[in-house]
């Protein structure tokens, strides 16, 4: 397995930045009307402004509601890129020309922040706040990373081919001082989905092509142990242990049902075969999520009995039936799998997976993914005129969050992940650029960005403590 070279430079949802965005910064002064705006360098310091680690010890926050929890200074050139209507971003400087570039992502895993920004992949220890390494996977190849994705002790990478709609696969190796990866040697079509079906030990990837051929790997030595045409889709959360579960869709016209198919992953083998019976999902996109054991399939409005393909329940009248969804953070119970979390927003619910039935309400301990960000980029939220688009802040949303939780430490600000301390509580990490290390980018440059001295990656408390530790 190759080992990636160290970057250069240290540099992390994916939305992609368009094609007319590139135009702009090459030249056409009418799309900025910025440029010629006063340096906004003398604006104030904040907390993350400091250049060096910055930690909540040091000022005797931590666990409350907006509290800087640590932040990292960014090493590299940055601008802030801004389109359209739409508030800046922080990118990486030789990223943000190339026309379509998804934005930074991370993802917190096993104690450590992995930190993603094209092809650069940053380590940051999540006990002590220190950056571990910076690494570049397969820099030859043109690509942007979209995704990043534990499987085990390894972590798999999603990334798209800058000449095509495709996605490219890796498996990394991380370790206290840098990482390894190995490239498939096939692209993979993941559809709509932001991740692969995995288990703790294999990925099963659908391969780029008009037959639905699927590759079944071993992540810790990244070798094909079958390939198979498989029937319909899979989503990511529709495969545990040794089983999977595949949707058909029907053709409506001619009355045919649903059909979602057994998958035995010793060998790719379809092993049986349940129509969906109506109720299971809504009209539009279906999800399904497995249990650990595969006996219940959940859709996004019921649960589905797998042996004898009976519809157990729909969710109940109100609220939860109106807005709760499983595409975000429902999910079975880990210590629990008899019990269902669902979330939506800044409410939480745990229901009875076989039953339907309401346990509790305001869940204590919701999934991290349940902490939701918002822009506030529109009139009446935020006056984006001027060099005020730059500043505009990030409101957080999420269970236990009583009142809108507005961030707003820096410029470009993106929200990047959450994550789970050892003690329970709840973190946001964000990327921005300190408003004091924002600078023009000169009266005789017809730019959408401007130049940041002071590139940070930082953590913020939510104030909201689960009911047991991890």
């Amino acid at each position: 397995m190759p080992s990636a070279p160290p970057s250069p430079a240290f540099l992390a949802g994916s939305r992609t930045l368009p094609v007319f965005g590139l135009a702009c910064v090459l030249g056409l002064t009418a799309c900025s009307g910025w440029a010629e705006e006063s340096d906004p360098a003398a604006l104030e310091p904040t907390a993350i402004s400091p250049d060096a680690l910055v930690t909540c010890a040091e000022a005797g926050d931590c666990g409350e509601a907006g509290s800087v929890r640590w932040s990292l200074p960014l090493e590299g050139d940055y601008v802030m890129y801004t389109y359209g209507d739409e508030a800046a971003a922080l990118l990486d400087e030789d990223q943000a020309v190339v026309g379509a570039y998804p934005y930074p992502g991370a993802l917190a895993h096993d104690g450590v922040l992995y930190h993603f920004e094209h092809e650069r992949v940053r380590a940051v220890d999540l006990d002590t706040f220190d950056l571990l390494w910076t690494e570049e996977v397969d820099p030859d190849q043109a690509k942007q990373v979209r995704m990043l994705q534990p499987v085990g002790d390894r972590l798999l990478m999603l990334a798209q081919h800058n000449r095509g709609r495709e996605d490219l696969v890796y498996i990394l190796d991380p370790g206290a001082d840098g990482l390894e990866w190995e490239a498939l040697d096939f692209a993979a079509d993941t559809g709509w989905n932001r991740e692969l079906p995995a288990n703790d030990t294999h990925v099963l990837v659908p391969e780029e092509g008009d037959a639905r051929v699927h590759h079944y790997i071993d992540t810790a030595s990244g070798e094909v142990e079958w390939s198979a045409e498989l029937p319909g889709r899979i989503d990511p959360t529709a495969l545990v242990g040794d089983t999977a579960f595949t949707l058909e869709r029907g053709d409506e016209d001619d009355g045919e049902p649903d059909l979602i198919r057994r998958i035995d992953l010793t060998d790719g083998r379809v092993v049986g075969e349940i129509p969906v019976p109506e109720g299971l999902y809504p009209a539009g996109r279906p999800t399904l999520v497995a249990s650990p054991d595969g006996d219940i399939l959940m859709g996004t409005r019921g649960a589905l009995d797998t042996g004898t393909g009976e519809l157990l329940w729909t969710h109940p009248e109100g609220r939860l039936a109106e807005e709760a969804s499983l595409d975000g953070a429902g999910r079975f119970d880990e210590d629990d799998p008899a019990l269902l979390h669902v979330q939506d927003g800044g409410d939480a619910w745990v229901l009875e997976a076989r039953t339907g039935e309401l346990v509790k309400d305001d869940a204590p301990d919701p999934r991290p993914e349940a902490f939701e960000s918002q822009e506030v980029w529109n009139s009446d939220g935020f006056d984006l005129s001027g060099s005020d688009r730059y500043l505009a802040p990030i409101r957080a949303l999420g269970p236990g969050i009583e009142d809108a939780l507005i961030i707003e430490f820096g410029a470009g600000a993106r929200h990047l992940t959450n994550y789970r301390t050892e003690d329970g509580a709840y973190v946001g990490v964000y990327q921005a650029c300190a408003p004091d290390g924002m600078r023009s980018t000169g009266w005789d440059r017809a730019t959408v960005y401007r130049d940041c001295v002071a590139p940070r990656l930082f953590a913020v408390d939510y104030g909201v403590t689960g009911s047991e530790p991890q």
